[in-house]
């Protein structure tokens, strides 16, 4: 088990090296001016410092503790394996039913299969997340979203 962290903390830290490689020939700009790589250099910087703690921590500690074994043991695979078919289903359908209609679908879908909400409860919470985030996207910070079959 220790290995196997280790390795995937080596993953992690080659991925984040990566990723602010590839931010930095975006531009990072600055806070008050922001580039398109200012966001994704500052997220894998703190990607591989995070992973580069824990494989110190594994490294030098006596590996993973009890307690986290326990919670690897408790983690529902199966829902997380749903969760990922949901979001690539998500990305394949959003241009083509747009934002609101594709975004209600997926989180309708979660709240339903991972969550095991009542159908009314999801349907409501899919409908006021939707609307709250359509409202800060669109409104507040006036990002262009997908209209899909609502934009004709």
């Amino acid at each position: 088990m220790k290995r196997a962290e280790q390795i995937a903390c080596l993953v992690w830290i080659a991925i984040a090296v990566a990723m602010c490689v590839g931010s930095v020939g975006l531009g990072l700009g600055s806070p008050a001016e922001p580039k398109s790589g200012f966001l994704p250099f500052w997220t894998a910087l703190l990607l591989g410092a995070l992973a580069l703690v824990h494989l110190v921590r594994i490294t030098v500690g006596r590996g993973v503790p009890a307690k986290a074994a326990a919670f690897l043991g408790e983690v529902k695979w199966k829902q997380g394996l749903w969760v990922v078919v949901a979001l690539l289903a998500y990305t394949c359908v959003l241009e083509f039913l747009g934002y609101l209609i594709a975004t209600f679908l997926l989180l309708l879908t979660l709240f339903s299969l991972c969550e095991r909400k009542r159908w009314w409860l999801s349907l409501l919470l899919s409908g006021v997340a939707v609307g709250i985030s359509y409202v800060v996207f669109r409104g507040w910070l006036t990002v262009q979203l997908p209209l899909g079959l609502l934009g004709g």
